[in-house]
């Protein structure tokens, strides 16, 4: 995350735009309209066990290896129990990570306008996001993997903005998982139950985010902008690298596992695939005005940059 800042600013309570006041009033109704109880949907009486993969095979990070074509069909499967439970570890994390920059939005924004309501229900979702991930890791009888690191966070203009653009980058990483999931017949039923309910409400999350950088960016003056685009690539590449747990091979006794599924072209290539709309975004927007440093991280494609 952002590093801290002792840069002072001014935290007393404002409203917003019109435009960013009108988003979230219809974020405010799709929410009355779509919020889920994840204790009331998911099937939790239902095993979390190996009866059925809990990522679809091809989205694991040493699918296509030599040690994943060395595995029986069960210590696959077994795999992605461990592999899940660290990707909703880190979306714990995440979680919390995203919480304390929206508590901290929340204090410089007038209780009457509608972003300070929004952002309350998005606060609400994300606990309850939280919670049912530490449901499933507690019923898949796996270690409770984590990021080891404090989040930091950044209250200058360029740091909430480059915060919001993390958020986007992890809720797309974790969109593109949930949404192969929960379409995939092969994948345990709660696993796909718990990836559509966070599919359907983070979609309004990635539209805030959104609505705020597309028009947080243009208030930034030059010298902002060019800490946003220096800073971005790596920092995304920072995310990118906490949600491949090295503890799950560790624990699974595969030797130079987080190595390996590192290096692995399938994996790496399911990341760009993940981070595709975000980088799209991000180059319309103006953050991404040159890819290499995003190529040399593995972020972007070389074809995807010259489109």
């Amino acid at each position: 995350m952002p590093i801290a800042s002792t840069v002072p600013r001014d935290t007393s309570p404002r409203s917003t735009s019109p435009s960013s006041a009108a988003r979230a009033e219809q974020l405010i109704a799709a929410s009355q309209r779509h919020t889920h109880d994840p204790f009331q949907e998911i099937e939790w009486n239902i095993p979390i066990d190996d009866s059925a993969y809990h990522l679809p095979p091809e989205m694991l990070a040493l699918y296509g290896t030599a040690v994943w074509e060395q595995m029986t069909e069960r210590e696959r499967i077994a795999y992605s129990r461990h592999e899940t439970a660290a990707m909703f570890a880190a979306g714990i994390w995440f979680e919390n990570a995203l919480m304390q920059i929206v508590l901290r939005h929340l204090t410089e924004i007038d209780v009457t306008d509608p972003t300070h309501r929004y952002l309350l229900i998005e606060v609400a979702d994300e606990c309850r996001h939280s919670a049912m991930f530490g449901e499933y890791i507690r019923r898949a009888g796996t270690p409770s993997y984590r990021p080891d690191r404090p989040v930091i966070i950044d209250d200058t203009h360029s740091g909430r903005l480059l915060s919001y653009l993390l958020i986007l980058a992890i809720e797309e990483l974790l969109d593109f998982a949930n949404r192969a999931a929960m379409r995939d017949d092969r994948v345990h039923v709660v696993a796909r139950q718990i990836s559509r309910l966070h599919v359907l409400e983070e979609a309004r999350h990635v539209s805030f985010a959104k609505s705020y950088l597309a028009e947080t960016w243009p208030t930034l003056c030059d010298e902002e902008r060019e800490t946003v685009r220096g800073a971005a690539a790596v920092l995304v590449a920072d995310v990118v690298s906490l949600s491949l747990n090295p503890d799950v091979f560790t624990h699974l006794g595969i030797d130079d596992g987080a190595e390996i599924a590192l290096h692995n072209p399938y994996h790496r290539s399911n990341v760009v695939d993940g981070l595709t709309k975000l980088t799209t975004f991000l180059t319309e927007l103006g953050v991404i005005d040159d890819a290499e440093p995003w190529i040399e991280l593995g972020l972007v494609r070389p074809a995807d940059a010259d489109r």
